[in-house]
C-alpha cells in the first residue's frame, strides 16, 4: 500500500467520483476536508470510514425506530455525517490505493442494507409499516442499487452500437454538461434520502417525507433504468 503524502482538497475533489446535487452544497465540502484530515494526518484506512458510517446508520436506525421529536433529529443528524463519510470512503481508497471489488461490494451492500433498515424503522414508527408502497420503496432500494452497482461491469470496456440513435445522441449531450461539472445528471439515490431521512424528519414531518419519497423514489428509478439502458448501447462510460 502507498500513501499519499500533503494531499490537498482540490486533489481530493478532483478525485471524488460524479457529485450528487445535494452533496454539491452541503456533503462535499465536509467530505473533502475529512478525506484531507484522514489521509495527512492519520492511520487510519477507507474501510475505517465505512466503519464510521455504519455506526452512524445504527443511530439513525435506533433513533427513528423510537422517533421522538428530538431522537429524529439526532437520527437525520447522525445519517447526514453518515453520508458525508459515503462520500468519502471511496475516494480515501483511490488516493491510497487501497481499492478492491470486495471492498466496493462491502459498501455497496452495507450502505443497502443500513437505509433499508433505516426505511423499516422510520415506517415502524409512523405506524406505515405495513403499507404497500413502502415495500415498493424497499424494494426500489435494491432495484437501484445493485442496476448503479452492476453497471459499472457492463460499461467497463464496452462498446456501443447506437451512437448515432438521434434521442440517444441528444440524451448523451444532455447528460455530458453534467458530467463536465463532475455532477450527476439527475436526481439521484442520496438525493432521495437526503429528503426523507434527514430533510423532513428534521423538519418533524417523517411520514410525509415516506409518502412523498415514493415518488420521488420512482422517478430516480426510472431515469436510473433509462440512463442504464442508453449507457450501455452507447459509448458513454459515465453513469447514470
Amino acid at each position: 500500500m502507498s500513501v499519499v503524502a500533503g494531499v490537498t482538497p482540490k486533489e481530493a475533489d478532483r478525485t471524488m467520483s460524479l457529485k450528487t446535487w445535494w452533496a454539491l452544497p452541503m456533503i462535499q465540502p465536509l467530505s473533502r476536508h475529512l478525506v484531507v484530515l484522514v489521509i495527512n494526518r492519520t492511520s487510519l484506512t477507507a474501510n475505517h470510514v465505512t466503519a464510521m458510517a455504519i455506526v452512524l446508520r445504527l443511530v439513525t436506525f435506533f433513533c427513528f425506530l423510537l422517533a421522538s421529536r428530538s431522537l429524529l433529529v439526532v437520527g437525520a443528524v447522525s445519517y447526514f455525517f453518515a453520508y458525508v463519510c459515503d462520500c468519502a470512503d471511496g475516494t480515501i481508497a483511490r488516493m491510497k490505493n487501497e481499492s478492491s471489488e470486495l471492498g466496493r461490494y462491502l459498501d455497496h451492500v452495507s450502505d443497502l442494507v443500513g437505509d433499508i433498515c433505516i426505511l423499516g424503522a422510520l415506517s415502524w414508527s409512523q405506524n406505515l409499516f405495513m403499507e404497500p408502497w413502502v415495500w415498493a420503496m424497499a424494494f426500489m432500494h435494491i432495484a437501484e442499487c445493485y442496476m448503479s452497482y452492476l453497471a459499472g461491469f457492463v460499461i467497463d470496456g464496452h462498446e456501443g452500437g447506437l451512437n448515432d440513435f438521434a434521442l440517444f445522441r441528444r440524451f448523451n449531450h444532455y447528460r455530458q454538461w453534467f458530467f463536465a461539472k463532475n455532477l450527476k445528471s439527475f436526481f439521484s439515490f442520496p438525493d432521495y434520502t437526503a429528503l426523507v431521512f434527514v430533510f423532513c424528519p428534521l423538519l418533524g414531518v417523517p411520514a410525509l417525507g415516506l409518502s412523498v419519497g415514493f415518488y420521488f423514489l420512482l422517478t430516480i428509478v426510472l431515469y436510473t433504468v433509462l440512463a442504464t439502458f442508453v449507457t450501455i448501447h452507447t459509448d458513454e462510460v459515465l453513469f447514470p
